[in-house]
């Protein structure tokens, strides 16, 4: 069982340690890990130190460099289609600014054995796609918002024990989606993409000001929901996400957080 982390990035001189620290922590928590790196088009891109790291000495690690930004749309139709290359059983299309927690694919691969063609984890920060089903503090009520290693694995052990074969169905946040490869190839939109390119609209007929950016996940569960395909929310996965970082602390509230120091 291959599993395949697509970890895009963008504006990569700036924010660097925090896909250092995904990819750490995926490698840590992954038998058989993949990871494929999709830059889009950062000015200052340190391929070599990614490649060279000795983090990642005897890992599997591929990078792709887009030399000019093509939004985050473009990244995950490439990490796939590279994913599909080198015939990885599962890909996860996710954000560069997450932690991957002990046994965080566990409750994922049951939803996806068990009738579920897309799953996602539970998260501090998950976004609203799934209307509030995978905020962690729902099942774990004295959760609190650090990026401290041994207290997230505690959580996700926490979630494995209580919840373990549990989900409920929901649509899967954008951050972080794992599916089959065999389901992404029968999903296609068209015979070049998996996600469609551009989503200059949303379901509702609204303006997408981001048009290669957003929107891109629910466009695929719109479609893969007409051919009778379904959705779930692992409660046992957990998966930690600081959110929003290449927009700027601006954007920093709630239970999002930033890193502290040098990591």
């Amino acid at each position: 069982m291959k599993i395949a982390y697509i970890c895009p990035t963008y504006k990569e001189q700036e924010l660097h340690r925090y896909t250092m620290k995904a990819l750490r922590s995926f490698f840590t928590n992954t038998a058989e890990g993949l990871a494929i790196v999709v830059d889009d088009g950062s000015d200052k891109f340190n391929e070599q130190e990614i490649a060279a790291s000795p983090l990642f000495k005897g890992q599997e690690v591929v990078i792709h460099r887009f030399e000019k930004w093509g939004g985050l749309t473009r990244s995950w139709n490439k990490g796939i289609e590279i994913a599909a290359m080198r015939g990885v059983d599962y890909v996860c299309p996710g954000n560069n600014d997450i932690i991957f927690t002990e046994g965080w694919y566990e409750g994922m691969l049951h939803a996806l054995s068990n009738g579920y063609q897309l799953a996602g984890p539970v998260s501090n920060a998950p976004g609203v796609t799934a209307k509030g089903k995978a905020e962690v503090w729902r099942y774990v009520k004295d959760y609190h918002t650090t990026d401290e290693i041994q207290y997230l694995n505690q959580v996700s052990r926490m979630l494995r024990d209580k919840y373990m074969g549990s989900i409920v169905e929901a649509h899967v946040n954008g951050f972080f989606q794992m599916g089959k490869l065999a389901t992404f190839e029968a999903g296609r939109y068209d015979e070049d993409h998996y996600y469609k390119p551009s989503n200059d609209r949303s379901s509702q007929g609204r303006k997408n000001p981001t048009p290669l950016m957003t929107l891109n996940e629910d466009e695929l569960q719109g479609r893969w929901k007409r051919q009778g395909w379904k959705f779930a929310v692992a409660i046992s996965s957990f998966v930690f996400h600081y959110r929003a970082v290449t927009r700027g602390n601006k954007y920093l509230r709630g239970r999002w957080l930033r890193m502290i120091g040098d990591e």
